[in-house]
């Protein structure tokens, strides 16, 4: 007698999309030999981070790739080995400070953790835990189209991203700071050596770097996942930004006017 499927087992399996269905997982495996082939590649072979054996970065790799299978997140795996490259680099450092402004549900707070514990880092998150204020930015991204903000949006509670920590990741190297950047940034009193902004919002991404980047170590990077918008482009190459409002050398950006994923790195002038 021939096999039937349940009722919904079709679009259980098939159509639906979002963390922990088939089709994430079919993707993620997608991603991993093709869009994100060339940073899996480098992450792999590369002779940094020395922090971690072959093998060890391999395990890293597949525990990112499960973290996106469970948690949604807004960044690609190569984002994220970007910036674990540059934790582990740094191994061992005394005070070795990781920051991450704006973390969703956790699911680059998770992986970022996972890099900070075999860097011996500390990794310092900063967020509202309520999403996106209210606001009345509009935005155009690169490619043309409008982009709005809505207040709540990428909402993650603070219990949920504890949770995908304690689950996840490695929550015992974290610190959890909640309500506005305005509010909290300010208080960050040490130096810092990687940092990654994912905050959306123009006024978010001014505040963050104003707050972070007169603490970044002269050999830290400041990563920004905001270089969708063409704003976000606009501030970085704005000088006077630089100068006036952080206090700072213009530094060199890396993808400035053409990537998503934006690299700050102080000038050395």
């Amino acid at each position: 007698m021939p096999l039937t499927p349940r009722p919904g087992t079709w679009d259980r399996l098939f159509r639906r999309r979002g963390p922990g269905t088939l089709y994430r997982r079919l993707k993620s495996i997608e991603y991993l030999f093709g869009r994100d082939r060339r940073e899996v590649i480098d992450f792999l072979a590369g002779a940094e981070p020395a922090a971690l054996s072959r093998p060890a970065r391999a395990a890293l790799i597949a525990r990112y790739v499960g973290i996106t299978n469970r948690v949604r997140g807004y960044h690609t795996l190569g984002d994220m080995l970007a910036v674990a490259r540059e934790v582990l680099a740094r191994a061992g450092r005394p005070g070795l400070t990781v920051v991450e402004a704006g973390c969703a549900k956790g699911s680059s707070t998770a992986k970022l953790s996972l890099a900070a514990r075999a860097a011996g880092a500390r990794l310092l998150v900063y967020d509202s835990f309520a999403g996106v204020p209210a606001n009345a930015e509009q935005h155009t991204s690169m490619d043309g189209r409008p982009v709005v903000f809505r207040a709540g949006a990428f909402r993650g509670r603070i219990a949920e991203v504890r949770r995908t920590l304690e689950q996840l990741g490695a929550a015992e190297v974290c610190e959890l700071h909640r309500g506005w950047f305005a509010d909290t940034l300010p208080s960050l009193d040490r130096p810092v050596d990687v940092a990654l902004l994912d905050v959306d919002l123009l006024e978010s991404t001014r505040t963050c770097v104003r707050a972070i980047m007169p603490h970044l170590r002269a050999d830290g990077v400041l990563f920004s996942l905001d270089g969708q918008l063409r704003a976000t482009h606009e501030l970085f190459a704005s000088e006077s930004f630089w100068r006036d409002e952080v206090g700072v050398t213009p530094p060199r950006i890396d993808g400035l006017g053409h990537a998503k994923l934006l690299i700050v790195r102080p000038s050395t002038r």
